[in-house]
């Protein structure tokens, strides 16, 4: 079933460059305005994007229903507490924060194994380029919602040349720990293809487009969906049947989690511009929700590793 699960990981990342080849050339021709991009990605996110975060309802269920007599109570209330905690946090040091949020663990976990001693240290690398690859293409720009996003004006994350720098060692150092995978057997050459063409897709995407964009079409259109994946897949090995599951359980929370960010957005447009409410919709409600994701998932595997 793993071997099935790749070929669809393949085929999405052939349908994400179809896509951006499709939206560049599109770009090419037309010159939208930046407010209809904005709720274009906003809308994205708020529906796709967040999708497979709101199965985490249905996969508390499963993990603590038989453990806990009030567990829909104590697990809802951890998770908005832990949600809110990460917001507050934010809040006063926003880089804690934004560190949470970089982690690429579940792109690249049915490629490695999970006892790996090094996993988490490349799913790191992997996720911080979704921030050096902006400031790389685009530094001015990144540098803009960066100051939104951390109620900040002149603050620089990291200068160009660092940028530069930590790029290069960050795709070097990946890249020599999957040919040394590879080389060890611990990949197979189709997988080794598979996440080089992926980091590819991911190079081309941030160059491509602007970083509010580039990220959206990333966070949807290869993150969400390859999550989406998984879940239906672990609902039900006929993957039509599977999805069915997947968004029959996952819309309640979707749909709510959508009126949320709508309400919020409305909130926050009182006192920012509209491409900064978004901003600061997008990158802190999902950083927000990032850590009571990952936490909930860990606990999942532990208990399946404490059956193997």
């Amino acid at each position: 079933m793993t071997y099935n699960l790749k070929n669809y990981f393949n085929n999405i990342n052939i349908f994400f460059l179809l896509l951006i080849c499709i939206l560049a050339t599109i770009n090419f021709f037309l010159n939208l305005p930046s407010a209809y991009i904005y709720i274009f990605c906003f809308l994205l996110i708020a529906t796709v994007g967040v999708s497979h975060g709101a199965y985490d309802g249905k996969k508390g269920e499963l993990l603590f229903n038989n453990k806990f007599k009030n567990w829909k109570f104590i697990f809802y209330f951890t998770y908005v507490a832990l949600a809110i905690s990460v917001f507050i946090i934010w809040y006063l040091n926003p880089l804690i924060s934004l560190i949470i949020f970089l982690v690429g663990k579940e792109d690249l976990e049915i490629y490695l194994d999970k006892k790996y001693r090094h996993h988490l240290f490349i799913f790191f690398l992997k996720g911080s380029l979704i921030v050096l690859l902006p400031l790389f293409f685009n530094f001015e720009q990144t540098n803009l919602i960066f100051n939104t996003i951390i109620f900040s004006k002149d603050y620089i994350l990291l200068s160009s040349n660092y940028t530069k720098l930590i790029l290069i060692l960050n795709l070097l150092t990946q890249a020599i720990f999957y040919l040394y995978a590879y080389l060890k057997k611990k990949l197979n050459r189709s997988d080794f293809i598979s996440i080089i063409f992926e980091i590819f897709l991911i190079i081309i995407v941030f160059y491509l487009f602007a970083p509010i964009v580039a990220f959206t079409l990333y966070f949807c259109f290869m993150h969400s969906l390859k999550n989406i994946l998984l879940i239906s897949n672990e609902l039900n090995p006929n993957l039509i049947r599977g999805f069915q599951i997947f968004f029959k359980k996952s819309l309640f929370l979707t749909l709510i989690t959508f009126f949320i960010l709508i309400i919020s957005l409305f909130f926050l447009i009182k006192f920012n511009l509209l491409q900064n409410s978004i901003e600061k919709i997008i990158f802190i409600g999902l950083a927000s929700l990032t850590l009571p994701h990952i936490i909930l998932h860990s606990i999942a595997e532990n208990i399946e590793i404490s059956k193997i």
